[in-house]
């Protein structure tokens, strides 16, 4: 599933540490042994596990909400990566142009995982606007470099979702 969407290769392999748990979160650096406070970078409350950073969190939800909204469909994060993907594959399957929707998931999470490693290691953020701004956009770059015969600007792929 995961190796057959239309992303760049290394986005695929985080994509796929994610699904299986293995990314380096801090709860992960925790449990091999790194002395480090776990907290999410984004909300500021919760211990920063895999499924809170890139699905539960209520600050990086406001990404999740900009493609549910522009689809118009009605969601209940799943548990787990794994769950999200196949949730997200299948509701997928109603559009003509289900390729494309099957991007956003890796998209949402490579943003996200930039961003907290800018908040991390250079103790710099961008504001939520902005970090929606970067993911709609590295969206519209991968749909541009996949499908150059469809896409001329942002509201022409906008309009395959």
């Amino acid at each position: 599933m995961i190796w057959k969407v239309k992303i760049p290769l290394k986005i695929a392999c985080f994509t796929w540490l994610l699904a299986n748990q293995a990314a380096l979160t801090q709860h992960n650096l925790m449990k091999r042994g790194m002395q480090i406070c776990s907290r999410c970078w984004f909300c500021e409350c919760e211990v920063e596990t895999i499924n809170h950073l890139f699905l539960h969190c209520r600050e990086v939800a406001k990404l999740w909400q900009i493609f549910i909204n522009l689809r118009g469909i009605s969601w209940t994060m799943p548990r787990n990566i794994k769950e999200a993907l196949a949730c997200w594959n299948r509701d997928g399957n109603q559009s003509g142009h289900r390729e494309r929707w099957k991007i956003v998931p890796a998209c949402i999470w490579w943003s996200i995982w930039m961003e907290r490693n800018q908040r991390w290691f250079k103790n710099k953020s961008c504001s939520m606007q902005n970090l929606k701004l970067n993911c709609m956009v590295l969206f519209f770059f991968w749909c541009k470099h996949e499908y150059p015969q469809d896409a001329e600007d942002i509201p022409s792929i906008l309009e395959f979702l």
